[in-house]
């Protein structure tokens, strides 16, 4: 009779495997140089997540689970939906922040080529940015449809500049367009329309 995994090992394990994909990505990443890296062995990797691919999912479910329990922290109760869009931005591009946006932009290119391996994951990370955003506008009661539209944009646009951020290295023009969707919203109504 063979051993049961160690719920405690996966924990362990999988909190090195974050840590190395913030570092490395995750398009190259394999199990033998992973394994290297942790110490262990490719074995011990498959036999206490089942597959790389159910690894690597788990590994992305936690990172975002990490990052939402973190702007969770930022965020109160009387935030305004300005307050929650500067805390996405400033989690989304502090040096941590960047290394967590670079791993979801690869995971967004990923998802277009292997949709169903990360699909549920992008949709449910973010479908909770827009949820929360949303909220922000209706005052923590249920939204409507026009502040979900709304909240759809601004994600989608403050998504966008944090890619422009990270692909062009013009972070500072990325943040005075980022300073002007909160500090001007007419723009968000001329692009809804």
């Amino acid at each position: 009779m063979g051993r049961r995994p160690n719920p405690q090992r996966k924990i362990d394990l999988l909190q090195q495997i974050v840590d190395y994909i913030l570092v490395n990505g995750l398009s190259d990443m394999s199990l033998r140089p992973l394994a290297n890296e942790l110490g262990t062995s490719t074995y011990t990797l498959t036999y206490q997540f089942g597959s790389k691919e159910a690894m690597v999912v788990d590994a992305v479910a936690h990172i975002d689970k990490t990052q939402h329990e973190r702007l969770s922290e930022l965020d109160r109760a009387t935030d305004t939906p300005n307050d929650v869009l500067r805390n996405l931005w400033e989690l989304s591009t502090s040096d941590e922040g960047r290394r967590w946006s670079q791993v979801m932009l690869e995971i967004a290119t990923l998802t277009s080529r292997q949709p169903i391996l990360f699909e549920t994951f992008t949709a449910t990370a973010l479908h909770g940015r827009i949820e929360h955003l949303a909220k922000a506008y209706a005052g923590g009661l249920a939204p409507t449809a026009d502040q979900i539209n709304t909240a759809t944009l601004q994600i989608a646009t403050v998504s966008g500049l944090i890619t422009d951020a990270l692909t062009s290295g013009q972070s500072q023009r990325a943040e005075t367009a980022f300073t002007m969707l909160l500090n001007e919203p007419e723009i968000v109504e001329s692009i809804a329309l």
